[in-house]
């Protein structure tokens, strides 16, 4: 284990030095790669200041005088100084007020008079100020009526900005020689011709650079633009350039001694620094390399590993991440470090950057084993944003919920910003009452009303269906109440089906016991008589006709529920043709006439000549018609009519059967297609009860309806079926 870890270190260390080299190559061998000192940034930019500098503050600055001479004036300029402070009645107004609220514009003296004795008050202007304000008033009146009594004011203001202008040219160029003293240059001006040196310029030179047509010429402004405030030279020059030809060099004893020499020697340091760190560089990535193929495998703790592999993917990356822009961050600030030869930091740095390079090694290693399993589902960003799917799901509640957030921060924060500055309660106290207080109240009546909406579904889930919830307002609050409503109709609506239900499945379980008792016992005690050897042939044979009709009684019986069940449950497939209804319901009614002519009934039959075409099973749709001629026959009142219609009506085949029943068919017809309902409740008449009802679910499978109305004694049954 110890030595796994020593590995491990090892390999996050020549991964170190390897991104160093790395790093130290990309970030600076544009500065040392194939370069000297004066191809340095430092020098490159001291350099260019010299050049900015030394035309307009040495070689071709402005004569001071001609700049003054050049001074104009404008009308604008005129016009702009006279009512830089307001027209001439608001600045006469302005003085005189001035020195009247200010100094008082008379003083008061006291005298008595010996013979009254009256005391009396005189007051006496005070002559030296009343002198400046009369001075004052005199030339701010001649401003507004002689021009050159302004212009000279203006021309005044003018010339004193170029003083400044030439006093600050001045304390910049001694700044400049003093700086740049170990410059030497030999330069001509090309319009003038005049010539410029500063030290010998023919001697043993570390740098040089000749400036001429071949290889440019030295052009700047002649104005110091950076002691030029306010633009007025410039404006007063033109901006004009000048160029210059010759050369600018420094001597080769100012690189071995005087204050370059350290920057010299520095640079020279750091550009061995910096080939040392990409060798070093190489060699560990060369190390790495070899050492990581055979011991790659020490960065799967598998204890460590497992715990790791629990954690959500995104906070996998997070970590993963994070330690990698650690680690970056962390070989930049190394980086700096080297070159500065800050050895202290250099150590820490190194060690926190080992540390961070090595977590990075192992999730890598980790995350590459458990990658192919990763379950998103699990991870913190997927149920965030199922959170904020879900926040938004009904949009006006999250967008008000959001609103109401942000106005509690924001009051929050301007409580707390009350509280440092006392003088922001002038808005504190109406944001409070216009805004926060209203929001606050609504916010805890709308969770006061949800908290009553959760405590009656609660109730609703443990089946208390209680009284109704109040629907007040128009919010998603009052609809989720206006729903819950709804289910509490249902789930009430649900308990009467259920009673319903329950009493249909005792009635169906009593009367299938009934029905198939019935014969079942007349079937065992007919056989019981056909053991006895003294019957009669007679006798034998009526028994045995009786065995017959008891046992295609119990047959049928079993074969319709069978079916009924079938049906109901959709295991029947139909054979769907295209099939003439009217032709169908003419051969049901021709199977049956027999039977019709005995049953003392009278058939009103209504079908045209006309076929009626729909896409059905043609054996299926005549039982239905077959079920519901015989349910006449079996439960018409005898010697009344009974009415058969077929007709096409928008679309669709209407079949139309009633007749007069000769039992009561109570309120709820619909429990008639109940399986084994009939309507002789006392069930003395043949038949299995499952008519209506195989003939219900065959007309629900053909996606027809079948609809059963009661009016007193009069039964209608009406079947619709899309046509073609």
């Amino acid at each position: 284990m110890k030595h796994a870890i020593g590995r491990n270190i090892l390999l996050s260390a020549l991964a170190v030095i390897t991104l160093l080299g790395l790093f130290t190559l990309i970030g600076q061998g544009r500065n040392f790669i194939g370069t000297s000192y004066f191809d340095s940034d430092d020098f490159e930019w001291q350099l260019a200041e010299l050049e900015e500098s030394i035309v307009p503050l040495v070689l071709a600055p402005p004569d001071k005088e001609e700049v003054k001479k050049k001074i104009t004036v404008t009308p604008e300029e005129i016009e702009e100084y006279r009512f830089r402070y307001g027209d001439l009645e608001s600045q006469l107004n302005s003085i005189r007020n001035q020195y009247q609220s200010e100094t008082g514009e008379t003083t008061t003296e006291t005298a008595t008079d010996a013979a009254t004795e009256e005391t009396t008050t005189v007051e006496t202007p005070n002559d030296a100020l009343l002198a400046e304000r009369d001075k004052k008033l005199a030339d701010i009146t001649k401003n507004f009526t002689d021009d050159s009594y302004v212009e000279k004011k203006i021309r005044a203001e003018k010339e004193a900005e170029v003083d400044n202008y030439y006093k600050a040219v001045e304390y910049a160029k001694n700044d400049l020689l003093s700086q740049q003293e170990d410059f030497v240059y030999e330069l001509k001006n090309v319009e003038t011709g005049e010539r410029f040196t500063n030290g010998e310029i023919n001697s043993k030179n570390a740098f040089k650079k000749e400036y001429s047509s071949k290889y440019g010429h030295l052009r700047k402004r002649t104005v110091y633009q950076q002691v030029n405030e306010s633009g007025l030279v410039t404006d007063i020059m033109g901006n004009p350039f000048a160029r210059f030809e010759g050369t600018v060099a420094i001597p080769e004893a100012s690189i071995l001694s005087g204050h370059r020499a350290n920057e010299y020697k520095n640079f020279l340091t750091n550009q061995r620094m910096f080939y040392g760190v990409v060798v070093a560089g190489i060699l560990a990535a060369v190390a790495f390399t070899l050492l990581w193929r055979k011991n790659s495998e020490t960065f799967r703790d598998k204890r460590r590993e497992e715990k790791y592999r629990q954690l959500p993917i995104d906070v996998k990356l997070a970590f993963f991440l994070i330690s990698i822009l650690t680690a970056f961050i962390t070989m930049v600030i190394l980086e700096d470090f080297v070159l500065y030869r800050d050895y202290d930091m250099q150590i820490i740095t190194f060690i926190f950057a080992v540390f961070f390079t090595a977590f990075t090694l192992y999730q890598w290693k980790w995350m590459r084993a458990g990658f192919g399993t990763v379950d998103w589902k699990k991870s913190f960003t997927y149920s965030w944003g199922q959170s904020l799917q879900g926040f938004f799901l009904k949009q006006s509640i999250g967008l008000q919920t959001l609103l109401m957030l942000i106005v509690i921060f924001f009051w929050g924060v301007g409580t707390l910003l009350v509280l440092m500055i006392p003088v922001a309660l002038i808005v504190w106290i109406p944001a409070t009452l216009l805004i926060g207080i209203p929001v606050l109240v609504v916010l805890m009546s709308r969770m006061a009303y949800l908290n009553r909406i959760f405590v009656r579904t609660e109730e609703m889930a443990k089946g208390v269906v209680g009284n109704e919830i109040e629907v007040k307002g128009k919010s998603e609050f009052a609809e989720y109440a206006k729903r819950l409503n709804e289910i509490r109709s249902l789930i009430k609506s649900s308990h009467s089906e259920q009673a319903k239900s329950e009493r249909l499945k005792t009635e169906l379980i009593t009367n299938v016991s009934h029905d198939l008792r019935t014969p079942l016992t007349s079937i065992i005690t007919y056989t019981d008589l056909l053991k006895n050897p003294s019957i009669t042939d007679e006798e034998r044979a009526s028994y045995i006709a009786i065995l017959d009709k008891k046992s295609m009684r119990l047959k049928t019986l079993i074969e319709d529920l069978f079916e009924v069940s079938k049906m109901a449950s959709g295991n029947i497939e139909l054979d769907k043709r295209k099939v003439d209804l009217t032709q169908l319901l003419q051969q049901a009614i021709a199977e049956h006439q027999e039977d019709i002519d005995k049953s003392g009934l009278e058939y009103r039959v209504a079908i045209g000549t006309k076929p009626i075409m729909a896409y059905v099973d043609g054996q299926k749709w005549w039982r239905v018609l077959d079920n519901l001629i015989i349910n006449t026959l079996k439960y018409a009142l005898p010697n009344t009519r009974v009415y058969i219609n077929l007709d096409q009506v928008n679309g669709e085949a209407v079949f139309v059967i009633k007749n007069i029943a000769k039992y009561e068919l109570g309120n709820d017809v619909n429990e008639l297609t109940e399986r084994f309902k009939r309507a002789d409740t006392s069930r003395h008449t043949d038949g299995s009860g499952l008519g209506l009802a195989i003939a219900q679910s065959i007309v629900d499978l053909h996606g027809g309806s079948l609809r059963m109305e009661v009016d007193g004694d009069l039964f209608k049954v009406t079947v619709k079926i899309e046509v073609i």
